[in-house]
């Protein structure tokens, strides 16, 4: 018979962090060793574990509450994870092994796992302190968004990914929003200028405003300290009731440099996700890894699959792999991955059908796929992929390439 361990015998994983990346590593390792673990998740929200993912389908109405959590907490609690939530952690004694929480409650660890994710990132706009001014990167977050009544004017800064989801979101709301977008097109570490004005025509569609190339001069204030209006660049005042700021995250990394952890733009660590200190990992927004950080979930569950290995003694190594990109929108269709402008180097194929709305755009270099872009018909996405993570050469099939999977390998009868 297997011999049983008390919970005193257990070693005690504490994880930091209750988003997405930390609350699937305490499921996920409970399951596979809570009979040798006691495992401490600690979260600074007061709902935790839900997927953050779902936030803009929620924010467009397209889902309701049920549909968020990503795991069940009752479940896990009553296996033996403990779970403390609008407690967040204040400080790391990495050398007595120790966690103070906000309340004063001081929890000890034998190995301790960082996953403190990102805050949005707020530009240097003159009243982005304002109460009204806001991010989107919480539950609590479209829970003010969704307590805006009646038409309201809105700005949201930053046409990428999180910034159209949110402007989408608010519009189908009924909201009457403009968006300030840096670059001169959207998207433009994902599309290319043309896929990109696809994607605009389609937003105008919906309601959206934008303003592309420029970023709000400052923002007017009410004596009661709220934005009243955003002042453009040529002097125009846009009057709004809401502002949220998308541009971009920050790694929330306060916590690590306190404790005299290694870090750079996100804390430090291995390809086996240990930091600077023994028994001290991270993953997820928080970590840097070759000179890079995460905000897509795919690396971040490899980066948990890694770690699940690494934390019982097992041999495991995390390695960076193209990530696709895709908008999560209803009823947009886009697909984005690896290299998306080509050098002089690499080889470029188009396919453009106007009626359609249907684009597409792929990048080989030496026989090799290494890049694609897709709006519209987004079905031979995954394909594409497969060939550049397998470094599938396609030389023999370039004349058919940009039509897909069904003309490059059709079905033999």
């Amino acid at each position: 018979m297997p011999s049983l361990i008390s919970q005193s015998e257990k070693r005690r994983l504490v994880i930091v962090g209750a988003g997405m990346a930390g609350s699937k590593l305490a499921h996920d390792f409970e399951k596979a060793h809570g009979d040798e673990y006691q495992i401490v998740l600690i979260g600074e929200e007061s709902r935790v574990g839900y997927n953050r993912i779902m936030l803009s389908s929620l924010l467009a109405n397209d889902i309701s509450d049920t549909e968020m959590p990503l795991v069940d907490t009752q479940k896990m609690q009553e296996d033996g994870v403990d779970i403390v939530s609008n407690d967040p952690a204040i400080k790391v004694d990495s050398k007595n092994k120790t966690i103070l929480l906000a309340s004063g409650k001081s929890i000890i660890y034998d190995q301790l796992v960082l996953a403190t994710g990102s805050r949005a990132s707020v530009l240097p706009i003159h009243g982005s302190s304002a109460p009204n001014v806001m991010g989107f990167r919480t539950w609590e977050d479209v829970d003010v968004m969704t307590q805006l009544e009646g038409r309201q004017p809105v700005c949201v800064i930053g046409g990428g990914l999180l910034g159209l989801e949110a402007a989408v979101g608010l519009v189908k709301r009924g909201h009457k929003v403009v968006v300030f977008h840096r670059s001169n097109w959207l998207l433009n570490r994902q599309l290319d200028e043309e896929s990109a004005g696809l994607l605009l025509n389609r937003l105008e569609q919906m309601g959206i405003e934008f303003r592309l190339g420029e970023s709000p001069e400052f923002f007017l204030q009410t004596d009661d300290g709220r934005v009243s209006h955003v002042v453009c660049q040529n002097g125009e005042s846009l009057a709004v009731n809401l502002v949220v700021m998308a541009a971009g995250i920050s790694p929330e990394i306060a916590l690590a440099k306190a404790a005299g952890l290694a870090t750079n733009r996100a804390i430090l660590v291995d390809k086996q996700m240990q930091t600077s200190h023994a028994d001290v990992f991270a993953l997820g927004e928080c970590c840097e890894f070759d000179q890079q950080t995460f905000g897509l979930v795919a690396p971040i569950w490899t980066q948990i699959n890694v770690l699940m290995k690494v934390l019982v003694g097992e041999e495991a190594a995390f390695a960076i792999e193209p990530t696709p990109t895709k908008l999560k929108v209803s009823g947009i269709n886009l697909f984005s991955v690896g290299k998306i402008q080509p050098s002089e180097e690499d080889s470029c194929i188009l396919f453009k059908d106007v009626s359609a709305n249907h684009y597409r755009k792929l990048v080989v270099n030496d026989g090799l796929l290494v890049g694609a872009i897709l709006y519209g018909n987004v079905a031979d996405g995954s394909w594409y992929f497969q060939l550049i993570q397998n470094k599938t050469n396609v030389s023999d099939i370039l004349d058919l390439l940009v039509f897909g999977e069904a003309y490059c390998c059709p079905q033999v009868a």
